[in-house]
């Protein structure tokens, strides 16, 4: 299980990376570790941070059981990612990666995602879209419409077979692609490998903007 929280989160403001941020009474990243952490097919948490805020991490993930190892991240999401895959054991089955400010994912989510990437090899959260889409030229004018009902929102966790996400990012290192990559399976997709949808929910939100923060609020006193 890899956890990644390590954006800078700017957008959000603030002294702190967008992770670290109070949501109650704990950080947004403690409240997602604590749902993975609880869990019995979680065996182990890897979890990516910003260089300087491995040992903060420590200190505020005392008392979970299941965080194994936390490493200083890379320039980008596909580099921190790879970063933690590296220090999974070689006989993991399946990898679940999680955004770390993504902090209401359901356990039944985590579950379906994890099922559905054991039987078909790579499975991905996410959401239909509602909204009308339209395809516009460089000019801001209408190319077509396409059909809504074939494009989905991409959510988090996302999951692997370990071997197909190493194959992954490891192809992705070599073509030099790591640092335009912000989503797992599109590594995948680039092997020619198919990507089962298992659908999300409207409660996964990731937090990185103040207007997320305040929502979060809203979500925890339910």
């Amino acid at each position: 299980m890899i956890v990644v929280a390590g954006g800078s989160g700017t957008r959000l403001g603030g002294e702190m990376p967008k992770q670290f941020q109070m949501l109650g009474d704990r950080p947004v990243l403690v409240h997602t570790l604590g749902v993975f952490d609880g869990l019995d097919i979680t065996r182990e948490i890897i979890v990516a941070v910003p260089e300087g805020y491995v040992s903060h991490t420590w200190e505020i993930g005392r008392g979970l059981s299941k965080i194994k190892d936390v490493v200083s991240g890379g320039t980008n999401r596909a580099k921190s990612v790879f970063a933690a895959l590296k220090k999974l054991p070689g006989d993991t089955d399946i990898v679940l990666i999680h955004d770390g400010v993504r902090p209401f994912v359901s356990k039944e989510l985590i579950k379906a995602v994890a099922e559905s990437a054991k039987a078909h090899g790579a499975a991905v959260a996410g959401t239909v879209l509602t909204d009308t889409l339209k395809e516009v030229d460089s000019y801001g004018q209408v190319v077509s419409t396409p059909d809504r009902q074939r494009f989905w929102r991409v959510q988090t966790p996302q999951g692997f077979t370990y071997k197909l996400i190493m194959q992954a990012y490891a192809q992705g290192e070599k073509d030099g692609i790591l640092d335009h990559v912000t989503d797992d399976s599109t590594l995948v997709e680039r092997l020619g490998v198919p990507v089962r949808m298992v659908m999300g929910g409207s409660d996964n939100i990731k937090i990185t903007t103040r207007e997320d923060l305040v929502l979060g609020e809203l979500l925890l006193a339910d």
